[in-house]
């Protein structure tokens, strides 16, 4: 299920609206997520990192 959300936008951009340079990344925010130390804006509000 990684990627799933983003893979509508991909297709948008790239196939609909003729975006060349479009990639959908696959390990998304669960790679980014598991790492230690990066910023990451909790709560209702937005953050800044």
């Amino acid at each position: 299920r990684i990627g799933e959300r983003s893979s509508h936008t991909w297709f948008v951009l790239k196939e609909l609206l003729g975006q060349a340079n479009v990639k959908n990344y696959d390990g998304s925010w669960t790679e980014y997520g598991s790492l230690v130390g990066v910023p990451v804006a909790l709560g209702d509000e937005p953050g800044t990192a």
